[in-house]
């Protein structure tokens, strides 16, 4: 191809591009969008059925509780304790020296089992309290509430 016809093409191709912006609309001419955003969709939520188990700690002078963990263990038929390391955490509030978690309990999760909670000290793992045994809520929006304290 000579530079010539490469010459002419590019000029083609300037005065296309100069036509199509000379006659595309200006912002100005284009109709106003709408300042509101719609409604969103409302998407519906399964019904869950099931409970929850709370655990409240009566916190020591002294014990600072962000330095606690809990977890829920469960007992096997030889009664060695399991830990349920999807029920691990610190609490979710402390109040008057009560600390609190919660634990949401899935409806095919109910049952006999027997359950404990455990608290340590996060950093060493020292085991500070164990709550009595107890079984997860029979019921649907039961919540099972167990009371340990650390006081020795």
């Amino acid at each position: 191809m000579s530079t010539r016809n490469l010459l002419f093409m590019l000029a083609g191709v300037v005065a296309l591009l100069a036509i199509a912006l000379a006659t595309r609309p200006a912002l100005a001419d284009l109709p106003p969008r709408p300042t509101h955003q719609p409604p969103p969709t409302e998407v519906p939520q399964p019904k869950l059925i099931g409970g929850w188990i709370e655990l409240r700690v009566q916190l020591t002078p002294g014990v600072n509780a962000q330095n606690l963990e809990m977890v829920v263990q469960w007992q096997d038929g030889l009664g060695a304790w399991h830990n349920v390391d999807s029920w691990r955490g610190a609490f979710d509030s402390v109040t008057d020296s009560v600390g609190r978690k919660v634990w949401w309990v899935d409806q095919y999760t109910f049952g006999p089992t027997p359950y404990r909670w455990v608290v340590y000290e996060s950093g060493s793992n020292k085991v500070l309290a164990e709550s009595k045994p107890f079984n997860l809520p029979r019921e649907n929006r039961q919540t099972v509430t167990v009371e340990v304290s650390l006081a020795p």
